[in-house]
């Protein structure tokens, strides 16, 4: 999937290497309340859409971040692998590493993405019903109130 804005786009093979990422993130059956994973959304055209309406530093940062990501492998596992072509388990073990780097500026950016990947999971149809089981989202001020037959949920925005 190919949108271009001021030449914001991003190659197949970065699309491919922030799939890879956001799965490890968010993946399928990671609980039972919550069985599908972000491998099922349209991960490519979210990213597009994000990138093409964010300002140039958050564009780039966003690139930034895939690839520190998809290059990460070779530091830390020591193999001259992406993080699109090792194992799902190597992918959690990459993730956590750069999540503990010293370095803020890594841990920032890999927060950015899984923060880019939880605005498309959190925002997604599916997931919002699973989350709220059926229950009627209302937007109200800053907070998110979710109305039940019976009882009322709110949960804070």
């Amino acid at each position: 999937m190919k949108a271009s804005h001021q030449g914001r786009s991003l190659t197949q093979f970065e699309l491919r290497w922030a799939r890879a990422a956001l799965e490890a993130m968010y993946p399928s059956g990671a609980c039972a309340a919550l069985a599908l994973g972000i491998g099922a959304l349209d991960i490519e055209g979210f990213l597009a859409d994000a990138r093409s309406r964010a300002p140039a530093e958050a564009a780039f940062g966003l690139r930034v971040a895939i690839w520190i990501v998809a290059l990460a492998p070779l530091f830390i596992l020591r193999r001259a692998r992406t993080i699109a072509t090792i194992p799902q388990g190597d992918r959690e073990v990459v993730l956590r590493a750069l999540l503990r780097s010293p370095i803020y500026f890594v841990r920032q950016l890999v927060v950015f993405l899984k923060a880019m990947g939880g605005l498309l999971y959190g925002g997604a149809a599916p997931v919002r019903a699973m989350i709220l089981g059926g229950a009627r989202p209302i937007v109200s001020g800053s907070r998110i109130v979710a109305v039940r037959r019976l009882h009322r949920v709110e949960h804070v925005a």
